[in-house]
């Protein structure tokens, strides 16, 4: 195993730890992967309680999905990985989490509300889709959200739970944070009587600032 190996195996354990200690993902639920290379990925095992995961426990796969490496069989999300990757070739990482709060607004039937918090349009400007519900672990749920993570950094499953991607672990998992603080927080505002909505000029001002920063180079 080499250095870069060594590496990536370590923020996938911690990455699912805060994930695991933040109650985003809960016992065997819930995967993560990275690309290892252009032609391998590490991707966490089926049927292992995510917050006990060892380094030798991640197993790599190639990008069909055959295990190249490891002990344990991929995870039965590994379609899911796969079609998130060949939708977004930028993307280096991968995090599917059951977060609490945004999983119930998808059971109770209701859309992700915007135009409320300013950390909300901050993060996620474009908006955040739900996706209705498919199979879980089923090529047409990963071919169905093909076309949606095109375009979006995170999607919601109905019923399901979340699917973020990122340039890096680290970006992936914020996403999945990010989001479930800004569900939670909606969620307390509607049992204190409802959500009041943000000036349109104001939600309009915080989204453009978040796509200037985004469209600067470092």
């Amino acid at each position: 195993m080499d250095a870069l190996e060594h590496e990536l195996r370590q923020e996938l354990i911690e990455i699912t730890n805060r994930l695991s200690s933040r109650g985003l993902i809960r016992a065997a639920g819930g995967n993560l992967s990275v690309r290892l290379n252009p032609e391998e990925i590490l991707i966490t095992p089926t049927r292992l309680a995510k917050g006990y995961l060892r380094e030798e426990d991640i197993v790599v796969i190639d990008q069909q999905g055959h295990l190249l490496r490891g002990e344990n069989t991929p995870s039965t999300d590994t379609a899911f990985h796969l079609a998130a990757y060949a939708a977004r070739p930028d993307a280096e990482a991968v995090v599917h989490a059951h977060p609490l709060i945004t999983t119930a607004f998808t059971v109770a039937g209701r859309e992700i509300p915007t135009g409320i918090l300013p950390e909300f349009e901050i993060f996620f400007p474009d908006g955040v889709p739900v996706i209705p519900y498919e199979t879980p672990s089923s090529r047409d749920l990963a071919e169905f959200c093909q076309p949606f993570l095109k375009m979006y950094d995170i999607i919601v499953l109905g019923h399901h739970g979340t699917l973020s991607l990122g340039y890096s672990l680290t970006i992936a998992w914020l996403a999945t944070e990010h989001l479930e603080t800004c569900m939670e927080l909606l969620f307390y505002a509607e049992c204190l009587g409802g959500a009041q909505p943000l000036p349109e000029d104001t939600v309009n001002l915080l989204r453009d600032l978040h796509r200037q920063d985004r469209n600067i180079q470092p």
